[in-house]
Parts: structure tokens; sequence; C-alpha cells
């Protein structure tokens, strides 16, 4: 491995505010990663002088996608500031939101904001059930039906909406509903995400991975969705067969899968703490680093076998691959190989 300084190939960022976790939350999401975050760090809200400094240290950024402090929610005016920070140095914005109070948190969220510099605002809906999603949010103030609401008016407005649903196994079969749903809404972007446990080892929590045969039929049965209804998707494929896996190994021989083009950062009292790979600092936090002292850290790796794939499982789920470690699984005699969850099949269908 080596590590390799890609600064100036950075042309997107994503944006964590501040440091308060899901203490100050306006949700407490089942499989949230800011539990042992927030515990970890003081609590702090991000400056402005800190937004100009991220804007000079990355020259080539496109980009900021503001999650907030982690929702929007829960600092709705600072996520404006910065946002119109960005804009002023000639970037364009994204959000993104659990929904929470709906219109009242969009309107604050965009007020003096010209909706042609928000690509896009992203809702983080995993059902169309709403006592299930209130379950997977760990709040009962969230509502589909405020929702939706504040996602019309999001369309109204002229802004893009993308859904962004996180599947587990209590959930794998919604996504049809969601799909066939919110593009009758007139959503044509969705981004769907596979349910991680690399932050939440050792917790007890009520989550189980999907099966790897059922991500590879999710998946696929997305595509056949996407494309029969003209939609713009993005779904990681994680499982690859032996045909797709020497593919996935012949094309990918630099460095891990985000490509140095993408940093995650959080805003924090001692200073702003940047990633190329969100997965691997969770479970090797020395690929952190602080984006004014530091040089950049990403994984470079000849073999293309990213260390932290397996730990995005449940333990269950690893111990049935063959070695048990969560790389490589036997079903109906085929081999399939977990890869990087940023390895996804993403273009314009129809």
């Amino acid at each position: 491995m080596d590590k390799v300084n890609l600064l100036e190939n950075v042309q997107e960022l994503t944006l964590y505010t501040g440091t308060y976790g899901r203490k100050k939350c306006t949700c407490s999401c089942i499989g949230c990663t800011q539990t042992n975050y927030g515990i970890k760090h003081k609590d702090y809200q991000g400056t402005i002088e800190q937004i100009k400094v991220i804007i000079d240290k990355l020259p080539n950024l496109k980009n900021a996608y503001i999650l907030g402090n982690p929702d929007v929610s829960v600092d709705t005016e600072f996520c404006n500031e910065a946002a119109k920070e960005f804009i002023k140095a000639g970037k364009k914005v994204m959000f993104s939101t659990s929904g929470y109070n709906g219109i009242e948190v969009i309107k604050k969220l965009t007020e003096g904001i010209n909706s042609k510099y928000i690509n896009y605002i992203s809702y983080s809906i995993d059902t169309i059930d709403n006592k299930k999603l209130q379950y997977l949010k760990g709040s009962n103030k969230i509502n589909l039906d405020e929702i939706n609401d504040a996602i019309k008016y999001c369309l109204d407005k002229g802004i893009i909406v993308k859904i962004q649903p996180t599947i587990w196994k209590i959930n794998q079969d919604d996504y049809k509903d969601i799909i066939d749903f919110y593009s009758k809404l007139g959503i044509e972007w969705f981004t769907f995400h596979a349910g991680s446990f690399e932050a939440l080892q050792g917790r007890n929590i009520p989550l189980k991975h999907v099966n790897p045969k059922k991500w590879m039929d999710i998946v696929k049965d997305i595509n056949r969705l996407a494309i029969r209804k003209n939609l713009k998707i993005k779904a990681p494929k994680i499982f690859l067969e032996d045909d797709e896996w020497k593919n996935y190994k012949e094309k990918n021989k630099v460095y891990c899968q985000n490509g140095g083009k993408g940093l995650q950062i959080w805003m924090q009292e001692d200073g702003l703490k940047a990633t190329f790979c969100p997965v691997l600092s969770e479970v090797m936090p020395e690929f952190t680093f602080d984006l004014e002292k530091e040089n950049p850290k990403i994984i470079s790796s000849k073999e293309n076998n990213c260390m932290v794939c397996s730990k995005c499982l449940d333990d269950k789920l690893k111990n049935m691959s063959i070695k048990k470690d969560g790389r490589e699984f036997l079903f109906n005699n085929k081999m399939l190989h977990n890869v990087c969850r940023y390895y996804s099949e993403k273009r314009r269908y129809g």
C-alpha cells in the first residue's frame, strides 16, 4: 500500500458541519455511525472561516455535499450559510436530509439560494411504510406525508430531488415500492446503499445485512426497473461472480474505487479532519488526516482487495463465507466475491 497525495484531484466533498453526532440529531437511526463519533468528540459547530479554508485547500472542487451535524435539521441555518460561501466561490451544493420537519427545514435550508446552484437535495427514505420508517429512524416525529410535501415543494422550486434508501434485511423488498411511488411523484434519481457494519462493531443492533445472492438479485431488478422507467440510478454491486471479478481487477489497478476525487470532511474543534474513504476511516483512523496540517492519505493497492469490505458485513453473514472472513461466498456452485461499496453501475437508463 502507498499513501498518495491527491488533494488537487478532489472535485466533490461530503461535509459534516460539526461534531454533535447523534446527541443532538433529530433522529436516532438504528444503524447510525454517529453514535460512537459523537461520544469521542466535544460538541462543536463549524465556522465559516473553516469553510474558507476548505475552499482554499481544494482548488478544483466543484461540488459540496452538505450533510449537516449530522443532519441538516440539526443546524439548518449554518448549513445555509456554508452553502452560500461555497456558491460565492463558484461551487455548487447538495444537501442530505432525513426529511424531519418537512417544508419548514427546506425553506430555512434554501433561503436566499438560487435553485440553479443546488445540484440536488437528497432524501434518506428507506421505505414507504411510515411505521417501519419511524422504526428505522428511531423517531416518531418522522412523517412520510410531511416528507412528501417537502419533496413537492422542492420540485415546484425547480430543485432536483434524489431518493437515497439504505437497504437492510428488514426492508430488502421495499425498493420496488420506493421506486414506483417516487417515480410517479416525479423523481428520476435514486441512489441505493447497503447497510454497513464497519462502525457498528460490538454494538447489539437489530439489523442484518442482505444475503449476497439476494443483494445481487435486488441490484439486477433495480436495473430492470430503471431501464423500464427511464431512471437515473446508482446501486453498489458489492458481490461479483468470477467473470465480473476478473474484469473488476483488470480495470481497477491504481487505488480505491473512490479514486481520490471525493473527500469526506468533519469540522472539529481541533481542525478539519478528512478522509478519501469514510468506510476505511471507520476501522483505520490513521487514514483520516488534518486538511490544514497533514498530507492526504489514500489507499493504493495492486491487489485491489480492500481491507475493510468484509467489515461492512454482520458477523452472521461473514460466517457464511468460505473462510468466514466475508470475502468469498459459494452459492449454487458459483463463487461470489465481496468488493468495494464504491463499485457500482451508474448511467442513464432508457
